[in-house]
């Protein structure tokens, strides 16, 4: 099984979904476990939140085929970025 990497930027994006996640739902996820990644990844791909579907999108927009394609091995549903997301006001990175 290949491990999950992601790029710098994508885990700046995965930590401030984590983070908004955590402040919309007081629900938290280890970030240091692959579990904690997957069952964030989930929720937040699942969610009707304006605010986390922003930090989701931006997330997802950083992602390549290949970890897509781990992702999806790993049962974890990828839904598209919504068309005429505002990921774009989502905090840059850098």
């Amino acid at each position: 099984m290949d491990t999950l990497i992601f790029s710098q930027t994508a885990i700046f994006r995965m930590q401030q979904l984590a983070s908004c996640v955590y402040h919309k739902t007081g629900m938290r996820h280890r970030m240091a476990t692959q579990d904690g990644m997957l069952s964030l990844l989930k929720e937040a791909g699942a969610s009707t939140d304006r605010d986390i579907r922003q930090y989701y999108d931006a997330f997802v927009l950083e992602l390549n085929k290949r970890q897509l394609d781990l992702l999806e091995a790993r049962n974890v549903t990828m839904r598209p970025p919504f068309t005429g997301s505002s990921a774009s006001q989502v905090r840059k990175a850098g």
